[in-house]
């Protein structure tokens, strides 16, 4: 369906509820240029395996000549705080009222983004839009379909999910009125030295106290089998990678959408040596496993499965972090995005922090108003923040 945009009058916009619908050749003008997780076969995949707990909006902005010049990604999932800082100053704000609004800790939310992928991966146009234009084009077809144009939404909460500032340590764009800025956990991120051609050049560059921590990693997991699993494969052990999966998943304060594993069969079909797919075994039993996609010349890790006593025992999940370093390494990778979660152990290996935001709106008028100063007031857990790399000297 074909609607004017209010924000930008000469834009059009064709407005789906099923890529399947979406005209796959416009698609992919716009998307060559974005991020590997907007292009068509890559969303598809997830939501052929994604759709029976899940809502996808997809939109493809034409200019006034017809041309296709911006797409974006939408995503209905549930939000659930299992226990998080905001979620029980929500809750508490909730009971010193008198209401109800903020006791359930399940929030459906209608997210401009990719759920399942950290970063600014929803929404790319061709034309020469600014940051600042981008966002609030999208908060403006939130709007749009929060209200049910054309298809039924019934979401709570309106997101633009990580906004990342134009440089470190300046501020981010401003959200669009009625929105609110939040802070997320940060992004760990590692530059990758374009001399390092193996692991020991690294090592030539670390501190003694460093290498002692990785020999210490690889000592302990020298145990485990690693091996890459193709598409085949990755299907055929989909009970137990979900297994391992939704093991980390139970830990996390709170849960956005939860992934059906098996996708990753669909991707590395799609993907071949793009995705990296690796398990970890002890006598012939998966406890644990990680994938990575090489997103141009930046690696991206994304989720892991661990079984906790082997992680224990073993260091898997330290073994993981040195395996996509080793990787980034070997493929000349510029960085490795390694993502939210275990920041000290990240930056044990050199990563450093990115700090991320998301921007929220609430559809109860008074509930926006109330969980606005809140919402500004969230900060990332702190960490220690350590630094492996050897002091240069003039």
């Amino acid at each position: 369906m074909l609607f004017s945009c209010d924000r930008v009058p000469d834009l059009r916009l064709s407005l789906n509820e099923s890529l399947h619908m979406v005209h796959r050749e416009d698609w992919n003008t716009v998307a060559q240029g974005a991020s590997l997780y907007l292009r068509y076969d890559h969303l598809l995949a997830l939501e052929d395996r994604m759709g029976a707990d899940m809502e996808f909006r997809y939109v493809i902005y034409y200019s006034r000549t017809n041309r296709p010049v911006g797409i974006a990604c939408f995503q209905v999932v549930d939000l659930e705080d299992r226990g998080s800082t905001y979620g029980d100053k929500l809750c508490h704000l909730g009971k010193r009222m008198g209401s109800r609004l903020f006791e359930d800790r399940r929030v459906r939310c209608l997210v401009s983004g990719n759920v399942f992928h950290a970063g600014d991966h929803g929404s790319h146009f061709v034309e020469e839009v600014t940051v600042e234009q981008r966002i609030a084009t999208v908060a403006d077809t939130l709007r749009r379909l929060e209200k049910g144009d054309p298809f039924p939404t019934k979401a709570s909460a309106l997101v633009v999910k990580d906004i990342v500032p134009h440089a470190t340590g300046t501020a981010p764009p401003d959200p669009p009125k009625g929105y609110h800025l939040m802070r997320t956990d940060v992004n760990m991120v590692m530059t990758v030295d374009p001399a390092w051609r193996s692991l020991d050049d690294y090592q030539a560059v670390i501190t003694a106290k460093a290498r002692t921590r990785l020999k210490n990693v690889m000592k302990r997991s020298e145990a485990l089998q690693v091996r890459r699993l193709d598409g085949e494969a990755i299907e055929r052990h989909a009970v137990r990678l979900q297994a391992l999966f939704d093991t980390v998943l139970a830990r996390s304060p709170y849960v956005m959408g939860r992934l059906n594993v098996a996708v990753y069969a669909d991707w590395k079909k799609q993907q071949g040596e793009a995705l990296r797919f690796l398990s970890y075994e002890l006598d012939g039993t998966i406890v644990g496993f990680s994938a990575a996609f090489l997103n141009g010349r930046t690696l991206d890790a994304h989720y892991v499965g661990l079984d906790d006593v082997h992680n224990e025992r073993h260091a898997v999940y330290q073994r993981m972090l040195v395996d996509h370093l080793v990787c980034g390494i070997q493929h000349q990778a510029s960085r490795i995005i390694f993502g939210r979660t275990a920041e000290q152990a990240k930056s044990n290996l050199g990563a450093v922090p990115e700090d991320m935001y998301f921007m929220v709106r609430h559809r109860n008028h008074v509930a926006n108003k109330l969980i606005g100063p809140i919402l500004r007031s969230v900060k990332p857990a702190p960490f220690e923040l350590r630094d492996p790399f050897k002091r240069v000297t003039a």
